[in-house]
């Protein structure tokens, strides 16, 4: 398992870089996604990335004057250029866990990311799944079938690589998110998914640290906590996939 939680400002996210016109996913370090003995796919020059999560993946709309443009994925998709099309399969109010509140296995974005065969995802979720209607009941079942969601993903023709975000640091308990939860027992809990399947963590939970202010309701961005969140993710992914020159 790798794991990362270093960050950079907004203004030096924006890097210039050039990739080969055919490339093959696995290399540069990514063999390690894959079983041994198999042999990753080829695939064209632009790379899809899903971003899968709750609201905070979707964009808050109450706390953004464009969602569409100032959510996280869509930031990210600026900051990764042409070569790379990001898609928002967000979908707010959502939870990891199958018997949730309101589970993302039964959601028409679900349907949508799988069919968008993307090369890569960034898996976000926890918030929902630390609330008092959620987590006491249910919660000894988030790391099976976080696993069972990685394989799903993994089992797509493109073979995608899958990275785990850790969750977004609850500042509020209003909605019943518990950030001691998210804390002690989440956060394990995706690192041993993470360490079990071969997996990159993006360790949100670190990066947003101390940016309260970030967090209109204390639950959601507002565009500058958006943005920290975008450059977090591009810059694991700049470093995984060798984007800076």
């Amino acid at each position: 398992m790798k794991k990362y939680s270093c960050y950079r400002t907004w203004g030096a996210c924006v890097l210039a870089f050039t990739l080969l016109a055919v490339v093959v996913v696995g290399c540069s370090g990514e063999d390690d996604d894959y079983p041994k003995g198999d042999r990753p796919p080829v695939i064209e020059s632009v790379r899809k990335v899903a971003c899968i999560g709750n609201s905070i993946t979707y964009g808050a709309r109450q706390f953004l004057n464009d969602r569409e443009k100032e959510c996280y994925p869509a930031l990210l998709g600026n900051m990764l250029g042409e070569n790379f099309e990001v898609g928002n399969f967000g979908c707010s109010g959502t939870t990891l866990l199958k018997n949730g509140n309101q589970p993302y296995w039964n959601t028409k974005e679900f349907t949508n990311a799988k069919a968008f065969l993307p090369n890569i995802v960034i898996i976000k979720f926890g918030t929902n799944d630390s609330r008092s209607i959620n987590w006491p009941n249910h919660g000894a079942e988030f790391e099976s079938d976080l696993t069972d969601f990685v394989l799903e993903l993994r089992s797509l023709s493109t073979r995608p690589r899958v990275f785990l975000c850790t969750p977004a640091i609850a500042y509020s308990n209003s909605i019943g998110a518990d950030d001691g939860v998210i804390t002690s027992e989440i956060i394990p809990a995706i690192e041993r998914v993470a360490e079990t399947q071969g997996l990159t963590v993006i360790d949100l939970h670190t990066a947003l640290q101390g940016h309260q202010d970030l967090f209109p309701d204390g639950i959601h961005p507002g565009i500058e906590g958006n943005q920290l969140i975008a450059s977090t993710i591009y810059d694991v992914l700049a470093r995984e996939y060798s984007l800076n020159n």
